[in-house]
């Protein structure tokens, strides 16, 4: 296995540095920016009111995402989720982030599941959408599922977790590796904070993903506090 600093350069180039504050202000926003800026993630990730400040000062090289869709609730009006996710594309947003409505995932209400994901997709356009599977809230077939529907119904990647109800586990990242296989990219989120946390969860998908292979347009990190153990073992 590669070392703490090779570990930390595919960390900064593979992640989603994260601000998913709606309260931030504007202040707030523009020291996030320039610390990505001065430390280039593969993209940052804001909410939708957050996205046209945020892309007019981020650089040019790193991607905007925007957690959208009412983010992060799985669920609601899904006129409002989707006028939510067409908002954060016009803002300027590069990809899309979205929940899965795991509520109805298990109850067993595939049809709605299927449903709102396409209506979410579709409204995001060309952009590339990274389907949330609240994975602490699945038991294994439920994830297994979930995967499976994500990617019949266009994600882009499979993304464990909002972080507001439990995080990823070494565990869940083989899972979403091993469901997405050549097809789709996975993003592992919720509590990556240090180098280790990224390590355990690299050495989980080894066999279905050589480190080699971890490369930004296939593999994501979405963490908000890990920049700072990144910068450290660089």
């Amino acid at each position: 296995m590669a070392s703490d600093s090779e570990i930390a350069r595919i960390a900064l180039d593979c992640l989603d540095y994260t601000l998913l504050n709606e309260e931030a202000t504007d202040e707030e926003v523009h020291d996030f920016i320039q610390r990505a800026n001065a430390n280039p993630p593969a993209a940052i990730c804001v909410l939708p009111v957050h996205v046209k400040l945020s892309r007019s000062l981020l650089a040019d090289g790193i991607l905007l995402a925007s957690a959208a869709g009412l983010f992060p609730e799985p669920n609601g009006d899904i006129n409002l989720r989707i006028e939510d996710v067409k908002f954060a594309i016009s803002e300027g947003a590069d990809e899309i982030d979205v929940v899965l409505d795991f509520d109805a995932m298990m109850e067993g209400r595939e049809g709605d599941v299927r449903a709102t994901l396409h209506a979410l997709i579709e409204a995001a356009g060309d952009a590339p959408v990274k389907v949330i599977l609240e994975t602490s809230c699945l038991d294994y077939t439920e994830m297994v599922d979930a995967c499976r529907i994500a990617l019949e119904c266009g994600a882009s990647f499979l993304k464990s977790s909002t972080g507001r109800r439990g995080g990823c586990t070494p565990l869940v990242a083989q899972v979403l590796a091993e469901a997405a296989g050549e097809s789709a990219g996975i993003k592992l989120s919720g509590g990556l904070r240090t180098i280790q946390d990224v390590r355990n969860h690299l050495e989980a998908i080894e066999e279905s993903w050589p480190i080699s292979n971890c490369t930004p347009d296939r593999f994501r990190i979405g963490a908000s506090s890990l920049l700072d153990a990144i910068i450290e073992n660089l």
